[in-house]
């Protein structure tokens, strides 16, 4: 009989560990479970695992932390990130950590397994590379010819495999390195494999391959590198190229791996992307503050205690607009990680209305600005939470004060629609054009023209307005006229209490 497959479950949830067990028992697996990293570092230490299943965020020890150990212990150990905080930045973490997969929390047993079958497959394939590695007398070509067990692992893999005997023959290729290179005429007329280079196409990549048939090349090296696949859509490919030797150090072959890497080398840039546009947005307020401050103590603003003052305040302002940039900026981080902890409660949203309305008609006086309430005299309760939903209120409401005219009005209206309480804030302000309306709501968008020239804000703070709402399971719209004005409508669900 086949030795079982070993799995380990590493989760702080119990309802996660017994119910990833069940599963996998059901299917034949012998499955353990510890409830932190520590306890779970002891067992690795113990006994041998063919995957692990790792938590992320788990007291004692954490799975980054977990992953690590156990890379030291045994490197061919598959590791599979299950996680309730599935951000783009914990993805990239995952995968540098040596993570083979990520499924993100809640997920359904077809998922589970799917992937758990794609990560023993690749567990086996390896046990088996080894295999023929100790088997010196075995050839290549052999291999390719054999109806076996290895043949149809590498055919259901999802990277591309390619084997090259020592007359630069193709002689062993998957599904998914046909895809990947465009492969084609892989036999020549007598059913020899035709030569690589000319199958493969793009120069660099046979440069690649081609270091491994150099005599200086040793067995125990691997080379990997990235490559570039032309197309109408780039493609970016991590290549992982092993020369075969013989006992004698005569070159047999060599195998070649090939893994589609696109999506985190898109990751990669927009963390760049995101860097550069911060970067930007900090130097203008930081210059402005840096060339107020030299002129006032250079001198060379004069001595003029009012024109001095005026400068000071513009530098205050600056520095007041660099911070609400930095609170944007860790209240967009703070949601964008999906690690916040919300304290939901059922929420009368009248109070929150009528008090964000107050805060906000002292400056709009400055500005000629009217506001009005309209809501009935009971809402409905939401469950929600009260600090997101006054910051949802104030960036809404605040907008609305900052792009509206001289004696304009900002109205803000609820009421319980269907199963949902509408809440609305309507100005009659400069209006948003058609063609900006979709970007609105991306990170640091900024409507640009005239009309907003010196009109000062983050860019976060629609943004931040939309993952509030999203959080709380609702959602926003959005209506506008150039020169008209803008309504922004809020639509949060009601819950079942309300019916009682």
């Amino acid at each position: 009989m086949a030795e079982p497959v070993n799995i380990l479950v590493v989760d702080d949830e119990k309802g996660i560990r017994e119910g990833c067990r069940r599963i996998l028992i059901s299917e034949g697996y012998s499955v353990d479970v510890a409830e932190n990293g520590k306890l779970a570092l002891e067992m690795v230490k113990g006994k041998p695992y063919d995957l692990i299943l790792v938590d992320l965020m788990m007291p004692v020890m954490g799975g980054l932390e977990l992953m690590e150990h156990v890379r030291q212990i045994d490197p061919g150990i598959i590791l599979v990130v299950i996680t309730g905080f599935a951000t783009v930045e914990t993805a990239v973490d995952a995968m540098k950590h040596g993570a083979y997969d990520y499924i993100p929390k809640p997920f359904n047993p077809d998922q589970l397994l799917a992937v758990l079958g794609r990560g023993l497959d690749k567990r086996r394939l390896t046990i088996e590379k080894e295999k023929l590695r100790e088997e010196r007398d075995q050839r290549l070509l052999e291999v390719a010819s054999e109806k076996s067990k290895l043949h149809t692992i590498v055919n259901s893999m999802a990277d591309g495999i390619l084997v090259i005997n020592r007359e630069h023959q193709l002689v062993l290729w998957n599904p998914a390195v046909v895809k990947m290179l465009n492969v084609t005429g892989r036999v020549d007329d007598s059913g020899v494999g035709m030569d690589f280079q000319k199958a493969l196409k793009q120069q660099d990549l046979i440069d690649v391959i081609n270091k491994a048939f150099s005599p200086d090349f040793s067995q125990y090296t691997i080379i990997s590198e990235e490559v570039v696949l032309a197309g109408e859509v780039p493609k970016t490919l991590m290549v992982i190229v092993a020369g075969v030797r013989d006992e004698k150090g005569e070159n047999l072959g060599v195998v070649c791996t090939f893994r589609d890497i696109s999506g985190l080398k898109e990751v990669e840039e927009i963390k760049s992307q995101f860097v550069r546009m911060v970067a930007h947005e900090i130097r203008a307020p930081l210059g402005a503050i840096e060339g107020y401050l030299n002129a006032y103590l250079t001198g060379v603003a004069g001595t003029d205690p009012q024109f001095n003052r005026q400068m000071l305040e513009r530098a205050k302002l600056r520095a007041h607009s660099l911070m609400d940039l930095v609170n944007d900026l860790l209240l967009f981080a703070k949601l964008e990680s999906k690690k916040v902890v919300r304290k939901k409660e059922f929420l009368d949203m009248t109070e929150i209305i009528e008090g964000t309305v107050d805060l906000f008609k002292v400056q709009g006086s400055t500005k000629d600005v009217s506001f009005f309430v309209d809501i009935p005299e009971k809402l409905p309760l939401i469950e929600a939470d009260k600090a997101e939903m006054e910051q949802l209120l104030t960036n809404l409401v605040s907008n609305a004060m900052k792009y509206n005219v001289k004696n304009g009005k900002v109205t803000v209206r609820a009421g319980a629609e269907a199963h949902y309480l509408s809440i609305s804030v309507s100005d009659t302000g400069i209006g948003i054009d058609e063609a900006s309306l979709p970007s609105i709501f991306d990170e640091f968008y900024r409507v640009q023209g005239p009309n907003t020239r010196y009109t000062t804000g983050t860019g976060l703070g629609l943004s931040i307005v939309k993952r509030i709402v999203e959080s709380h399971f609702g959602r926003i719209e959005v209506e506008s006229k150039v020169g008209q004005g803008t309504v922004f409508t809020v639509k949060l669900p009601l819950k079942e209490m309300n019916e009682k």
